[in-house]
Formats: C-alpha cells, sequence, structure tokens
C-alpha cells in the first residue's frame, strides 16, 4: 500500500494539471456554445441559451456531416479490423522474410496523416497520378478516384492502408499471448482452421479486438487532416465530416459560438462509445 501511495503520489501533479486543463476547455467551449460569439469577441457577445443547439438540429449541413463521419467511421473500422486480423494471423506463424514484411507493413502508420494525404492526392490524381496513368495503361480504364460517385472509397481505401497496421500490431501482439497448448488440442480433435479461430483464438483475444475497434472507430469519426487535405470536405459537402464542418463553422465563417455547440455535441456523441466499451470491459474483466 506504501508503495502504491507513493507511486500515485508522483503521477498527482500530472493528473491535476490533465484534469483542471480539460475542464477548462469543456466549461470554456459550454459557456461559448450558449452565446452568439463571432469570430471570438466574446464580450459583444450575448446569451442566447440553447439557440445554437437547436439552429444545428435545423441544419442539414451538420446532419450530413454527422452521416458522413459515422459511415466513414463504421466502414473503415469493420475493413481494418478483418484485415488486421487476417495479417495478423498470417505473422503468426513465422516465415522467411518475416521482419522486413513486418517493418514494411507498419511503416504507413508513423506517416503524418496530413502528409500521408497529400501523397496520395498525388498518387491518385487524375491528370498527374500515377495510379489512374498506370490503370489506363495496363487495363485501358480511365478511373477519376475524386469524382462523386468514387471519392468515398477513395478515402476508405486510404484511410485502411494508413491504420490497418494499427489494428494488426494489438491483435497480433494479442495473439501472441494465445496459448499453444489451446490450438494444439483444437488441431488433436480434429478442428478445421475455421473452427480453431472461431471457437478458439477470436474468444481469447476479443478485448483487444473490441479495443482496437473502439479507438479506431474514435479517430475515423472525428477524421480531420487526410479528408482535409485530399477533398477539403468536396466535391460541395460530400465528404465534409463533423470535424471539418466544426472548423469551417468557426474558422471560416466565424460562427465560434455554433462552432462551440456542434463541438459538445461530438463530445457527448463520443461519450457513448466510450462509456459502452468501459462497460463491456469491466463485464469482461
Amino acid at each position: 500500500m506504501r508503495r502504491h501511495f507513493f507511486n500515485s503520489f508522483f503521477l498527482l501533479p500530472l493528473m491535476v494539471f490533465v484534469v483542471l486543463f480539460f475542464a477548462y476547455l469543456l466549461f470554456s467551449s459550454f459557456f461559448i456554445s450558449l452565446r452568439d460569439v463571432y469570430f471570438g469577441l466574446i464580450e459583444d457577445s450575448t446569451f442566447i441559451g440553447i439557440g445554437n443547439y437547436a439552429r444545428l438540429m435545423k441544419s442539414r449541413s451538420f446532419w450530413d456531416s454527422m452521416r458522413f463521419s459515422l459511415t466513414f467511421g463504421l466502414v473503415t473500422t469493420f475493413l481494418e479490423l478483418v484485415l488486421g486480423f487476417a495479417l495478423a494471423y498470417f505473422f503468426y506463424s513465422k516465415f522467411r522474410g518475416m521482419k522486413l514484411l513486418f517493418t514494411l507493413l507498419i511503416t504507413p502508420m508513423f506517416i503524418a496523416p496530413s502528409l500521408f494525404g497529400l501523397m496520395n492526392r498525388i498518387l491518385f490524381n487524375n491528370f498527374i497520378g500515377i495510379i489512374p496513368g498506370y490503370m489506363k495503361l495496363f487495363f485501358n480504364v480511365d478511373i477519376d478516384f475524386f469524382s462523386p460517385k468514387n471519392v468515398f472509397w477513395t478515402l476508405v481505401g486510404i484511410d485502411v492502408l494508413q491504420w490497418t497496421s494499427f489494428v494488426f500490431l494489438i491483435i497480433y501482439a494479442a495473439l501472441l499471448g494465445v496459448p499453444v497448448q489451446l490450438i494444439e488440442a483444437s488441431s488433436i480433435d480434429g478442428a478445421a482452421t475455421f473452427q480453431k479461430i472461431w471457437y478458439v483464438v477470436l474468444p481469447y483475444i476479443k478485448p483487444s479486438i473490441m479495443m482496437a475497434a473502439f479507438l479506431r472507430f474514435l479517430e475515423s469519426f472525428r477524421v480531420f487532416d487526410s479528408v482535409y487535405v485530399l477533398t477539403g470536405g468536396g466535391p460541395g459537402n460530400l465528404t465534409t465530416s463533423i470535424s471539418i464542418f466544426i472548423y469551417r463553422t468557426g474558422f471560416t465563417m466565424g460562427e465560434h459560438g455554433l462552432a462551440s455547440a456542434a463541438g459538445m455535441i461530438l463530445f457527448l456523441s463520443m461519450l457513448v462509445p466510450v462509456l459502452f466499451v468501459i462497460r463491456l470491459a469491466r463485464r469482461r474483466w
């Protein structure tokens, strides 16, 4: 108990700073969301109560951005989980050249999302991009990856390309903790590969899969930098995420009160999956 007390005591200043800093930002945003603040002029603003929230509830652009963020988050999280697990199970069986391939696989994760988006914006450009050029040269297929009908799946593919390695690392680390005796016992009992995965491996690494899905959904739902660099939220508002909507509202249109209200709604909507995961984790452990 004494060791635990002293360890907590040394962490106390950092914990106090983080809590106070977060509380200040939260209450400041909530205070601004209740006023008609334009271009940061709080002293010239008036109290309007839930007026900003009412405007958001009637705003089609707000709901379109929420719909895009939710769809983008669910699709990318599902694809990254499936591909991440497949890669982790493939690397679970050792093979020659594994270290080199492992290094190449996790490299995109260490690139800044804005830089990664800028690189892919050049690669997928319909006029100077290498990928459309090779597709037209070898397959005689002319594809505009950023057209309204293709842009969503282009963004999904780029996000999957960068962040599947993150899910892969979490699941691969969990697979290394699966007792070999369980897999060997299932093999002796005549279980096929799919049965081993479904009845032995997946139940054992379920907490890690849930954590990977939770982290990736949060990041994908509030995506900003990569989408903003690639499309700027366009064409039109087709790829405007909720984070881009808040940025445009606050820094382009100058409606800081409305942007703060949207930020508070985003914060509250993020609490739902957080509380859900915490409840499942407590039930599990």
